[in-house]
């Protein structure tokens, strides 16, 4: 396990990982990975960093929903992406490949690789077990929901990537849609009813990429975002299912 295979002979005399910067602890080395969308892919397409769907600890999550597990308990946890992976270099390239655009697995006695383990033990003590990840496999519709909790949800939830509604503004990049006019737009292009987008939007957030669905959006577990959220925040977008009334000039 990576715990294991990742202690290795780590000097201190390491460079920063091509970050521009003079020779840094590891810790900091892989405080600096952790945090950048550039450093742990090569993919120009890349819009993530760790941090960007993990909190480092559980404590630091208050106010804002992550997708993927606290990073405090990593180095100790026996199981990750609930049970699909026993090792945790593994879970880091599983990471890395679908949502970051790597080609290439992260190596465990490379620098990046030292670095990043070094950056995870320094967070520890964190909680040890296995996190649970519900991934909902059959789309339903859920019931309807309230506009005033959605808002606040979308703030948690989802501003992160895709900014403001509407606007997008403070959104990752020009390549995340605008909620909910872009999605709506490029299905109804596609032919599309409204009913059917307000499944694509549920599909989106319980699958994200998996399952032969595209894109690159970490998907939101039931245990992170469950099912009278979801309603609250599509309730909000105006993701009802209906298709809108046209108001008489």
């Amino acid at each position: 396990m990576m715990r294991a295979r990742l202690v290795t002979s780590c000097s201190a005399a390491l460079v920063a990982v091509c970050l521009g910067c003079g020779p840094t602890s590891l810790e900091e080395q892989g405080a600096a990975l952790a945090a950048s969308t550039t450093a742990l892919s090569p993919s120009t397409a890349n819009i993530y960093a760790c941090l960007t769907c993990h909190a480092e600890a559980a404590d630091d999550a208050r106010g804002h929903l992550f997708p993927g597990a606290p990073l405090a308990g990593a180095t100790t946890r026996t199981s990750f992406w609930a049970g699909q992976e026993n090792d945790l270099l593994e879970s880091i390239n599983a990471c890395r490949a679908a949502f970051m655009g790597a080609s290439t697995p992260l190596e465990a006695d490379s620098t990046e690789g030292e670095a990043l383990y070094a950056y995870l033990l320094s967070l520890e003590p964190g909680d040890p077990g296995p996190i649970p990840f519900t991934v909902q496999r059959t789309i339903v519709d859920i019931p309807r929901g309230s506009v005033e909790p959605g808002r606040s949800l979308y703030d948690e939830a989802c501003a992160g990537c895709h900014g403001a509604p509407h606007s997008g503004d403070g959104r990752l990049s020009d390549r995340v849609p605008v909620l909910p006019e872009d999605s709506v737009a490029s299905h109804l292009a596609l032919g599309y009813s409204y009913r059917l987008i307000r499944l694509v939007f549920i599909e989106k957030v319980r699958h994200g990429p998996f399952l032969g669905y595209g894109g690159d959006m970490p998907p939101l577990s039931l245990e992170v975002l469950n099912d009278e959220g979801l309603g609250d925040i599509l309730e909000a977008l105006g993701v009802t299912g209906e298709t809108p009334t046209r108001e008489t000039p």
